[in-house]
């Protein structure tokens, strides 16, 4: 089941991308000689009109076969459209591929987005001289009841606080497997840097639960998540240098780790009858191809949209053989790369961790 899943999502995501040019090439007027579902060898093919469409052996994804996608000199072929036509051509893939994780991550959250229900809450800094240092607070506490409530989760904390400014407070805490009562006063002013009560806090998930949104709430919810997740692709190079994240954290993944990823989010939804696990890896995936195909590098939809640019620039386009000579060795590099990503993925399985349940 586990091979199913991951040849249809990754299938779908890839049929999808290349529908998004067929559609644009179509509206373009551009001649489109084939559309194929999978990959060569065919097992079927019909025409219809001028485009052949085809039913192919390897159904990882599809493709769309444009006329002279670099000759300028054959009519109705890609290179001769205009250069507004050709870049929204260029783009629809990867449109269509952020349009699909947003509609994915909109499932997940109407299906239940994972939540933190419940929560050890506990003390990671006491500011000395603060109310909580006068009180006994110590780093290390956990807080059990504050103000007589059962504490769950770091934020009642805070709603208690501000609510009761100047007022004593009782707080239960268990420390070394001892529970002890003790009493603070939040303080009226305090430092900017510094809260009524002068403590860290830090929260160790317990219990995370599905949280179902409304249809409206997770349309949004989805597109605010897309963008997330673009954002954090562009600024992981960044985080890398900084060291916020390990590199070996941050590492690409191919196909095989596509997979494992797969694998594991089809084992979890099995395994709890929740579709999160599922639906959010399928668009995390999307969205990585949308953008992955946006890359300036020769071979890809960045690549040639690349060539469009500097096109414009110029005033004028590089020759049709040169141009196809540079997406060759885009390719070439692509392979390579795909190969060394491969292998980092046999020898460093990704793990998914969805949390406590």
């Amino acid at each position: 089941m586990d091979v199913v899943v991951f040849v249809v999502l990754l299938g779908a995501l890839i049929l999808v991308h290349e529908l998004g040019h067929f559609i644009l090439a179509k509206r373009a007027g551009v001649k489109v000689e084939e559309f194929g579902i999978g990959f060569p060898p065919r097992l079927f093919a019909i025409r219809r009109g001028e485009t052949v469409y085809s039913l192919n052996m390897v159904p990882l994804g599809g493709f769309v076969r444009m006329l002279g996608e670099e000759d300028p000199t054959a009519p109705r072929s890609f290179a001769s459209a205009s250069r507004w036509w050709r870049i929204a051509i260029l783009i629809a893939g990867a449109t269509m591929n952020f349009i699909v994780a947003i509609i994915l991550f909109s499932g997940a959250y109407a299906s239940g987005w994972p939540t933190v229900t419940k929560s050890d809450v506990i003390v990671s800094e006491v500011v000395p001289g603060s109310p909580a240092d006068h009180a006994g607070l110590k780093a290390g506490d956990l807080i059990v009841k504050f103000a007589g409530q059962a504490i769950e989760r770091p934020g009642q904390i805070s709603l208690i606080t501000y609510s009761s400014l100047g007022k004593p407070l009782s707080v239960e805490i268990r420390r070394n497997q001892q529970t002890i009562d003790l009493t603070v006063t939040p303080r009226t002013s305090w430092p900017s840097d510094q809260g009524p009560i002068g403590i860290g806090i830090s929260e160790h998930p317990l219990k995370i639960e599905p949280v179902y949104y409304s249809v409206p709430q997770a349309i949004i919810g989805g597109i605010k998540q897309t963008v997330q997740t673009v954002v954090l692709t562009l600024t992981i190079p960044v985080m890398v240098i900084r060291g916020l994240i390990p590199a070996d954290a941050a590492r690409p993944i191919g196909p095989y780790g596509i997979y494992q990823i797969t694998s594991q989010a089809t084992t979890e939804t099995v395994a709890t009858g929740w579709w999160f696990p599922v639906l959010s890896v399928a668009a995390t995936v999307s969205a990585g191809l949308g953008f992955a195909n946006l890359l300036p590098i020769p071979g890809l939809d960045g690549g040639r949209l690349l060539f469009v640019i500097v096109e414009a620039i110029r005033g004028r386009r590089m020759s049709p053989q040169r141009e196809s000579m540079i997406h060759m060795i885009g390719l070439a590099f692509l392979v390579s790369v795909f190969l060394i990503v491969t292998y980092f993925d046999l020898l460093f399985p990704v793990n998914l961790d969805f949390g406590p349940h």
